[in-house]
């Protein structure tokens, strides 16, 4: 037997080819040595007989070590804060909901093998890596709601909001896009009137986004679905059509967006990165401050910065940075949200199915229907609601978050208007019951008809709103917040309105075109 003293860069897969000796051999010997793969320079290695070692050999070589070039401790590579304060971002995306994310993927497949650097900061931790419906613990919907709605996991930041008490919040990588409900139908083109953009610049993105996001909008009907759908196109509702959800793959949440990034190329995340507040210099994006867990600060350079935090933190960051803007804040409008559990007279097939009534010219409203198989069925009712700039988000400064962040009020109601159209709701869903065969049929645990209370559709936006005149919008038409070059919001809070339909999809979408534009940006900056 040899010793042999390890020298700087030896690993035992080395020395065993130096030597000629079997590697699990060498394995065997040293069994002082815990990990293989770690440092091992001025160790004493021995090395077994060289005979000895052959007697269990075939003509056959061994297979060297599946050792990859570089190990990680989690499902998904992190970057310290220590180490990205010591770069220079070329774009850096404050939070990874279904804005963030489909910003980064598309930044990150449009710029490819480029030298670019990209940065990606979110506040909460790693929760789940994917959407909670694909957890096997969690096999349907009541079952993941156990989960979601511990505050330990989703916070109920509406118990501090009288006006919009339904909000409710996730602080962590993916955010709400862990739980939400997969539904991703278009916006209607004349809902797109009065934005900046027109329904076909916005088309094509609606074509990647639904790729990427795996939308089952072209898939038969489930049986159920077919004979409820039927009824519903003869009895005046030739719109109705299977509900389309990002259900390709799974359920889709914003971790499918950040692990195909990492395919086209690798950029930097920090989670449990809290943002306090964006820089600028000289009228120019020039970072984000950011706290970690022990209230260290960092401060993170940029060239271009992407705020995506939603409707209810993106403003709460601008205003807490001081960034000018008379609509940061303004227009929020949601869903009026109802609810109506119903019984068709004749049971429908056991498989279940899921039916969208779609938002009209003449309907401000959406309907989704969900057949549970037998007779029963639920429908989810959602109401066109009005922007209007009194209905807002401020700073409540007698509040403030662990990091010294203020905290956020909420200034909201519905309009004459807006109560005209849940009304209507209403009496639609009476309507749709007797259409397809059924009644309304009251529950233990909820009436005919319900209305939830504000913020708990979820879908809050229009606070950093799009448009060309900084007076009504704090955005241009690339998500580009007025008089501030480099500084984007690409989640809900861009949204100029809502209408009556789920807009992860359009935000999607149009986070992907605020990413072009930053590319484009980005070469011209390069080329000049």
């Amino acid at each position: 037997m040899k010793i042999h003293v390890a020298a700087a860069g030896d690993s035992l897969w080395k020395i065993a080819q130096a030597y000629g000796v079997e590697w699990s051999a060498l394995i065997l010997m040293n069994r002082h040595i815990s990990d293989p793969d770690s440092n091992i320079a001025g160790m004493n290695v021995h090395i077994p007989d060289k005979t000895a070692s052959l007697r269990n050999q075939t003509a056959i070589p061994s297979c060297p070590p599946e050792i990859p070039a570089r190990l990680i401790d989690q499902w998904i590579p992190l970057t310290p804060l220590t180490e990205m304060a010591d770069k220079e971002y070329d774009v850096l995306i404050v939070g990874t909901g279904g804005g963030g994310g489909a910003a980064l993927w598309r930044l990150c497949e449009q710029l490819g093998n480029t030298p670019m650097r990209i940065g990606v900061i979110e506040r909460g931790d790693l929760l789940l890596p994917t959407h909670a419906l694909n957890v096997p613990t969690f096999w349907d919907w009541s079952k993941m709601l156990e989960y979601f709605l511990n505050p330990k996991i989703s916070t109920p930041i509406g118990k501090l909001l009288p006006e919009y008490s339904g909000a409710r919040l996730v602080y962590a990588l993916g955010g709400r896009t862990l739980f939400w409900g997969a539904t991703t139908p278009r916006f209607p083109s004349f809902e797109l009137a009065g934005w900046p953009i027109s329904y076909k610049e916005l088309e094509t993105y609606y074509n990647i986004a639904e790729q990427v996001m795996a939308v089952n909008k072209f898939g038969p009907p489930a049986p159920s679905s077919q004979i409820v759908l039927g009824r519903l196109w003869e009895g005046g509702y030739p719109e109705a059509s299977v509900l389309p959800q990002a259900i390709g793959r799974g359920q889709f949440s914003s971790i499918v967006f950040l692990g195909e990034a990492l395919r086209h190329r690798p950029y930097d995340l920090a989670v449990k990165a809290r943002a306090v507040q964006v820089t600028t210099e000289n009228g120019k994006a020039a970072g984000v401050k950011v706290m970690s867990p022990d209230k260290t600060t960092y401060f993170l350079k940029a060239r271009h910065v992407v705020v995506s935090g939603g409707a209810l933190e993106t403003p709460r960051l601008l205003l807490n940075s001081g960034i000018p803007g008379r609509a940061i804040g303004h227009y929020l409008i949601n869903h009026s949200f109802m609810k109506s559990p119903g019984k068709v007279t004749d049971a429908l097939p056991e498989e279940g199915g899921s039916i969208l009534i779609p938002q009209s010219g003449n309907r401000p409203y959406q309907v989704q229907m969900y057949l549970f198989g037998g007779t029963d069925y639920l429908c989810d009712m959602f109401g066109r609601v009005e922007p209007r700039f009194e209905n807002r988000v401020t700073l409540d400064y007698s509040r403030r978050d662990e990091y010294g962040v203020p905290g956020i009020q909420v200034d909201f109601s519905y309009s004459s208007k807006d109560q005209s159209v849940i009304g209507r709701l209403a009496d639609e869903a009476k309507q749709i019951a007797s259409t397809i065969g059924g009644a309304l049929a009251p529950t233990a645990s909820m009436p005919a008809i319900c209305i939830q209370p504000p913020g708990a559709d979820y879908h809050e936006a229009g606070t950093c709103r799009m448009g060309s005149d900084p007076a009504n919008s704090a955005t241009d038409r690339y998500g580009q917040i007025h008089g501030i070059t480099g500084l984007y919001a690409a989640d809900n809070s861009v949204l100029p309105t809502l209408g009556a339909v789920n807009p992860t999809l359009t935000t999607a979408a149009l986070a992907m075109r605020t990413a072009d534009h930053i590319v484009r940006q980005l070469r011209d900056a390069d080329a000049g």
